[in-house]
């Protein structure tokens, strides 16, 4: 068989496998990257968020802190404590905000606390504001009005909120780089079968009796260019500067040529000038 030609037909395959192994990566990484900006989208989406509520809360405060500190509303806020024990909450309807659509989501509480222990909790899935302590005037006792807002938001909510934009592009692209990929991949599996089927419809010189010097002769013509090759090439390769060489090729061919009829392969010589295979049917 032709091992040298083989094996050159094998080095393209070889590199596009080598590079299709690389290139799998690219949706990797495109993948990666869309999920990190996604998370750094999210985290802006919810600090926007905070930040709206923070600004909200912090003029609702200095709008209401007259009212919300005078000896009555404290008295009120002390009273409603010692029964259910929570803190007063308030829809925030008639807070400004930036997005219209927390006015539906936010809240926020009054709560009569200790200025020197920590500030009252609410658990759940919410975005917090900053505390905001409005001491009394004239309080000897240490206690002080606390306001708070909360955001009720799942964090499909933030997501909806967040810039996908980059995300998006970086996701699609994952998708057609992986579907680039998957092609590729395909068209890189079926050229090696093709080439294995032409190569299993080779002639091959096993099982053939020939003497190495036949055998060398034989391979230089399978190897060459259309199986054919010019007789002083084949003469320099087969005895180098030897004085009678197309002589002993004469003799080399007529009996190379004897053996290979066995197995359907003749050797044709073109014009004196030069040898050539041709495999029969």
């Amino acid at each position: 068989m032709k091992s040298t030609a083989l094996m050159k037909n094998y080095t393209p395959s070889a590199n596009s496998e080598s590079a299709l192994r690389y290139g799998m990566f690219v949706p990797l990484v495109l993948m990666i990257a869309s999920i990190i900006t996604g998370c750094f989208s999210y985290s802006d989406a919810k600090q926007n968020i905070a930040d709206d509520l923070n600004d909200a809360i912090f003029a609702l405060a200095n709008k209401n802190s007259e009212l919300w500190t005078r000896p009555d509303t404290i008295a009120a806020i002390r009273h409603m404590h010692e029964t259910i024990h929570k803190a007063l909450i308030y829809k925030a309807s008639d807070v400004n905000f930036r997005n219209p659509s927390l006015k539906d989501k936010a809240y926020f509480t009054l709560a009569l606390v200790d200025k020197k222990n920590a500030s009252h909790k609410i658990g759940g899935n919410k975005i917090v504001s900053d505390s905001i302590m409005l001491m009394p005037e004239g309080s000897t006792d240490g206690l002080a009005i606390q306001v708070q807002g909360f955001v009720d938001c799942s964090m499909a909510s933030v997501f909806y909120a967040s810039d996908l934009t980059l995300p998006g592009i970086l996701i699609s692209l994952s998708i057609l780089s992986m579907a680039s990929m998957y092609i590729w991949k395909r068209k890189v599996i079926e050229k090696p079968e093709t080439k294995l089927d032409a190569a299993s419809t080779s002639p091959s010189l096993d099982g053939i009796k020939l003497t190495p010097m036949q055998r060398q002769l034989a391979r230089m013509l399978f190897d060459a260019p259309d199986m054919k090759m010019d007789k002083r090439s084949l003469c320099e390769s087969l005895w180098g500067n030897k004085s009678n060489a197309e002589e002993s090729l004469y003799t080399l061919v007529k009996r190379t040529k004897n053996a290979l009829a066995k197995a359907n392969i003749e050797i044709i010589c073109n014009r004196g000038d030069s040898y050539e295979l041709r495999i029969n049917s």
